[in-house]
């Protein structure tokens, strides 16, 4: 028997997480701990702390599988994986080892050096083929440099030591050192003030210049502290409470309100420029979508229009949006890693579509119809005209899923689709450009994906497959979507998975775990907007904190103009700034 640790509360029910450690019973123990409860109650005896914790335990798993089966996501396999009988890995190699196929030899995925679900891997040089990896990283910052003379001696001073020869400048020992410090420390200004005795003028001190950039004067909390409360809270995954009770262990004693409050005054110096990178985004030839749950304990069913039907809703989703830019610095406009990358968040009652809708609602209508990779779901598509690619890893879920009661036709299906990925591998190892990329898939790519549709055909057609099984809904999802599942073979720069929304989208799926909700729709968009300017500034490898603070000490000219201080261009916007300041 399995029972999980209690870390769950009642309140999560919109967002089923998943269960905590297992711990493992066997036959023996759980039989000798049925006869201690069966004792206990006889007699009126109480339990010791290991008993009652084991049963709690027992207890919450009931409580999340039930929740699971409520919410109507729970197939037998996803169960065995709920209670730790099965491993939750879709790797080939783990499937096939696990049904048995896999003692012949590594795959094609393992000879290839890849993970052939995921497309990640590295060449025997040692390089990735993730997409990100070819951006730089952010300059680790200079360390401050501290001199140490030697005290009592100098050039050309006789030697302590032996006394006969005369000492000389030599190379100097030098190490670095790491220090801890408290996120936040307090600093007293005391400005001097004369006051004339005849018209009672005061005359203050100003202050230092140093001391300014860090907020206006009489600014309890300055502009650095906003930054890394922001940082903690939106990107890290603090809860307020948690910052709260973690600076009290050092010494700083923070509310967890006033967190907020500070946040609520960084989003506040950040929104002109989140709206200005959603403008930005509508120009995007590529776009990845999704969306997942989530909970604003304010929220009240509205009625919303989609397509020609208006309804009462009241689901809360928390919608992600990675939007590829293309851009011409470098002259290098078609290559996928040369494009600006910009995350967008927004929650509310809508979905990811209807998020892709405001955005695509600043598109220029020249502009050709972007590709937008998404799931299948009805949900993600848009009312405006675009490319639907759609997400070949949730095609491949689907054999996955039903590999314990179908292995032979799961495997093979697998088998096919791995294909795909390592290709992909190839041509981000090779470093090809879009249209090399789709001239390789198309000659090494479209022959399994070919197969795949084809087999599923003949499966389905000659009832050799229940098309309401499990194993031929995943079939169904197949043809059903074959188009977008292999537009990358027809268009340049199309994906195959969606793999990378997905990624991000985890930041939100985070912060949701370690926070359950949201009050108000004033803490989703807070929310919305730090998070959606932090995912950018980590795509975009800008450091996050030093544009943060940028932001909020040159609020004006941001206002101004929130297309000069995207994360990209903000350093020219801020030396424009030092520049007339300096001449003024």
């Amino acid at each position: 028997m399995n029972t999980d640790t209690p870390t769950r509360k009642k309140s999560e029910a919109d967002a089923p997480a998943a269960p905590g450690p297992v711990i493992d019973l066997d036959d023996d123990a759980l039989d000798a701990l049925i006869a201690r409860v069966e004792e206990a109650r006889e007699h009126q005896l109480a339990l010791s702390p290991e008993d009652l914790g084991q049963l709690l335990s027992a207890l919450v798993m009931l409580a999340h599988v039930h929740e699971r089966l409520e919410h109507r996501d729970l197939s037998i396999g996803k169960l065995k994986k709920l209670l730790g009988m099965a491993k939750s890995s879709e790797k080939l190699r783990d499937l096939a080892d696990a049904l048995g196929a896999g003692q012949g030899g590594k795959t094609q995925g393992d000879s290839n050096g890849t993970d052939a679900a995921s497309g990640r891997g590295g060449s025997k040089s040692g390089s990735t083929t993730s997409p990100r990896a070819a951006r730089a990283k952010p300059k680790p910052p200079a360390p401050e440099i501290h001199h140490h003379p030697i005290q009592g001696l100098a050039k050309g001073d006789s030697c302590p030591d032996c006394g006969c020869g005369r000492i000389y400048k030599f190379s100097p020992s030098e190490f670095t050192r790491v220090r801890g410090n408290a996120l936040y420390s307090a600093e007293r200004h005391v400005c001097e003030r004369l006051r004339c005795n005849a018209c009672q003028s005061v005359q203050t001190a100003p202050l230092p210049p140093e001391v300014l950039a860090d907020g206006e004067p009489g600014q309890a909390y300055g502009y650095s502290a906003r930054a890394i409360m922001g940082i903690a809270r939106y990107f890290g995954g603090d809860p307020f409470f948690r910052q709260h009770t973690v600076q009290g262990l050092l010494g700083v004693s923070l509310a967890a309100s006033t967190i907020f409050d500070q946040c609520e005054q960084l989003s506040t110096a950040l929104n002109p420029v989140y709206r200005a990178l959603q403008r930005e985004a509508a120009g995007a030839a590529l776009f990845y979508i999704d969306d997942t749950t989530h909970r604003i304990l304010s929220a009240k069913p509205v009625m919303k229009k989609r397509g020609r039907r208006e309804t009462l809703r009241s689901g809360v989703y928390a919608s992600a949006m990675l939007a590829l830019v293309p851009h011409t610095d470098d002259g290098n406009e078609n290559e996928l890693e040369q494009r600006r990358r910009i995350v967008l968040f927004q929650t509310n009652i809508g979905h990811a579509g209807e998020w892709l809708d405001e955005v695509l609602a600043h598109r220029p209508m020249t502009m050709a119809h972007p590709v937008v990779m998404s799931d299948a779901l009805s949900s993600n598509r848009a009312e405006h005209a675009v490319v639907r690619a759609s997400c070949n890893a949730h095609g491949r879920r689907g054999f996955v899923e039903v590999a314990t009661a179908y292995p032979d036709e799961a495997l093979h299906a697998l088998e096919l689709y791995q294909q795909i990925w390592v290709n992909e591998h190839h041509c981000r190892e090779q470093g090809f450009s879009p249209p090399e990329r789709r001239a390789y898939h198309q000659a090494n790519s479209d022959p399994p994906m070919q197969a795949l549709h084809a087999w599923c055909t003949e499966q389905l057609d000659t009832e050799a497959v229940e098309p309401n099984s499990s194993l031929g809904r995943a079939m169904q999802y197949v043809l059903n979507h074959f188009e977008p599942l292999t537009l990358f073979l027809r268009e340049p720069g199309a994906p195959i998975d969606n793999n990378e929304i997905e990624r991000l989208i985890k930041l939100i799926v985070r912060g949701r775990k370690n926070s359950l909700q949201y009050r108000s729709e004033t803490g989703a968009g807070v929310s919305d907007v730090i998070s959606s300017m932090l995912a950018t500034c980590h795509e975009s490898a800008v450091n996050a904190f030093d544009y943060l603070v940028a932001l909020q000490r040159h609020s004006e000219a941001v206002r101004r103009a929130p297309e000069q201080w995207l994360p990209w261009n903000y350093e020219a916007a801020m030396a424009d700034e030092v520049g007339k300041a300096a001449t003024a």
